[in-house]
């Protein structure tokens, strides 16, 4: 009997070691790839805000352009406006 108590505590010993084993090994790569994945969502998120920063800046440019192609149009339409006038 004693023989089979302990063949059957040193089974229980060795799976809680195994499970240490693996606790250990989980809190070691945890952490890891953790750090890992902050590390590739950081630079997915910087490529994306470099992406529309620039699109941003073609936006302020294009912006600029058809606010001088409106004042350019406004002025011819007021100079059609005014030679009207003269003329009548």
């Amino acid at each position: 009997m004693t023989l089979v108590r302990s063949k059957r505590r040193e089974e229980a010993l060795e799976g809680l070691r195994e499970e240490r084993r693996v606790l250990v090994t989980f809190k070691l790569v945890l952490p890891w790839v953790l750090l890992l994945s902050l590390i590739v969502v950081t630079y997915a998120l910087n490529v994306k805000t470099a992406e529309l920063s620039r699109q941003v800046e073609m936006y302020r440019k294009n912006l600029g352009v058809l606010e001088e192609q409106t004042e350019a149009l406004d002025v011819q339409i007021s100079k059609l406006i005014l030679g009207r006038d003269v003329v009548n």
